[in-house]
């Protein structure tokens, strides 16, 4: 007799968190707050065998109705593309920031949270100090094949990840009383000394650094398939992507000439790019710009409330090398207190000062904020199966967040021309995004061609287009997601209306989709009883 799905889930999720402990600290699960992931070549061969083992168990497990089927196809979309992260994809072997990124989030998730007990987050912490030293011994063994753009990525990192163990260990969360003074200032320098060592390393590695970030067709088709359940290939989202292109410049074309009958859409972009809150200003001014959001959601009846509370606030010092402009700072799904952050990163004085514009700040605020993805984190923090609140697809996060920025356009909240112009000038972002994802991967384009499209078509400068385009290149299928995403949240909107014709509101359909957390939207048509578009 197979056993329960619930049974095999909760010893699959168990070894998940082991694999990736500070994964498991985002989602707020304190047990591992002390450890680092490990990926040498024994511990990746145990881990891949596990998997394996987990896949079957998973497979005969008995799911006893439709939503733990649901549940049970995603943790095996999950489990199998773990599979492929650690044996085929490899990126720990090419890419000496998926260390420092792995390190420097496990320490900044345990200083950005409130913790449930501050001692034991503080033991917690120092524990992880500890452990870097030799977390990053390790990663230079296993970098046998870098590539030089994720070599300099890596080294631009490091000032910021030493300046946070330097100066930002002393959040207001933690309770550092607990700590032998002298055995945290002990594990702080040989920290700082383990990051000084892993620059030096890199500067090892420019001279053998090759070229290796594209994962090929291959590669890219499954992950496709297996992280974001995305039936097309790379070829037909290519196409989808210069669709979409094409009529978001005929939108901007159309919204430019209300603005300006005489302007390019180039030049009106230029021209509100100018229009800027001051540093005085600019938090007050995303705070009404939220709240407008949320309450406009509400008396429009488009999507279910939520208690979880949403901070607009500077970004603290000690995270201010992470974050040198915004960023959202969700709650994690098992975290005592439901609450983001939207942190917004001031200048020091005589610094030069350049925040969203005016007319794109309120697109930002609801893609972040209510409706986008505080909104869905916060009601999927409450469900209660286990894989929809820790499982998700940048597909359903960033698609979701995309498609409420459509939404609010539609529905008259984004009422000006100028944050029309903005909407859909993210759009031609996301479309741009498609092609740059698929090309760099899979047709032979260079970061250097991308970031030059990204300059010429959208007006980025040059040090930004740079920083996006090498962000392309470390994650591959991961761009694409926000207007994919959008397209088929759009699509099953639209299949369901006409499924229950009379029945069906926004309001009831949001609320539903959200029951599915961020899982693919793939699951939550089968959910809703749709055949697959």
């Amino acid at each position: 007799m197979s056993a329960p799905f619930s049974a095999v889930m909760g010893g699959y999720l168990d070894l998940r968190w082991r694999l990736n402990p500070v994964e498991a600290t985002f989602h707020g699960l304190s047990e591992f707050d002390g450890l680092f992931a490990a990926y040498d070549a024994d511990s990746v061969r145990e881990q891949l065998a596990a998997l394996v083992a987990y896949e079957n168990a998973i497979e005969e497990a008995e799911a006893d109705t439709l939503d733990e089927e649901i549940d049970r196809t995603a943790v095996l979309h999950s489990l199998r593309h773990d599979m492929l992260l650690l044996g085929k994809e490899r990126q720990f072997v090419h890419d000496p920031s998926y260390h420092l990124m792995h390190a420097v989030n496990g320490i900044f998730l345990l200083l950005a949270r409130v913790p449930a007990d501050p001692s034991a987050r503080a033991a917690a912490l120092l524990a992880r100090l500890d452990a870097l030293p030799a977390f990053l011994e390790a990663a230079v063994s296993v970098l046998t094949e870098p590539d030089s753009i994720f070599v300099g990525v890596a080294a631009s990192m490091i000032p910021g990840a030493i300046a946070l163990i330097q100066d930002g260990l002393d959040a207001p969360s933690l309770d550092l009383s607990m700590l032998d003074p002298l055995e945290l200032e002990r594990a702080r320098v040989l920290a700082v000394e383990s990051l000084d060592a892993f620059g030096e390393a890199l500067s090892e590695m420019t001279g053998r650094a090759g070229d290796h970030f594209a994962i090929g067709r291959e590669l890219f088709d499954r992950k496709l398939h297996t992280a974001h359940m995305i039936a097309e290939n790379a070829d037909e989202l290519l196409r989808f992507g210069e669709d979409l292109r094409a009529s978001a410049i005929a939108e901007l074309e159309e919204i430019a000439a209300e603005i300006d009958p005489g302007a390019s859409w180039q030049e009106i972009a230029e021209r509100l790019r100018s229009d800027v809150p001051s540093p005085e200003s600019v938090l007050d001014e995303y705070r009404e710009a939220m709240d407008a959001a949320r309450h406009f959601t509400i008396t429009q009846q488009l999507m279910p409330a939520t208690d979880a509370v949403l901070e607009v606030m500077p970004t603290p010092d000690f995270l201010r090398p992470l974050i040198p402009l915004a960023a959202y700072q969700g709650p994690g799904a098992f975290d005592p207190v439901q609450r983001g952050l939207f942190l917004v990163t001031l200048p020091d004085e005589g610094q030069s000062w350049r925040p969203q514009c005016r007319a794109e700040l309120p697109s930002t605020a609801l893609h972040e904020g209510i409706p986008g993805h505080h909104l869905q984190m916060s009601i999927g923090n409450t469900l209660s199966s286990v894989p929809r609140r820790v499982l998700s697809t940048p597909a359903s996060r960033e698609g979701w967040a995309l498609y409420c920025e459509s939404l609010m356009a539609e529905m008259g909240f984004l009422d000006s021309a100028e944050e029309r112009f903005f909407q859909a000038h993210n759009l031609l972002w996301r479309a741009v995004r498609v092609i740059l994802d698929v090309s760099l991967h899979t047709k032979g384009m260079r970061m250097e061609e991308a970031s030059e499209r990204l300059q010429s078509e959208l007006g980025l400068d040059a040090s930004i287009a740079d920083a996006e385009a090498k962000r392309y290149c470390a994650y591959p299928t991961y761009q694409l997601c926000y207007a994919v995403g959008r397209r088929d949240i759009l699509a099953l909107r639209q299949d369901l209306r006409k499924a229950r014709a009379e029945e069906f509101t926004l309001g009831t359909f949001h609320e539903e989709l959200l029951q599915y957390g961020a899982l693919p939207t793939a699951l939550a048509r089968w959910g809703m009883g749709l055949a697959a578009s």
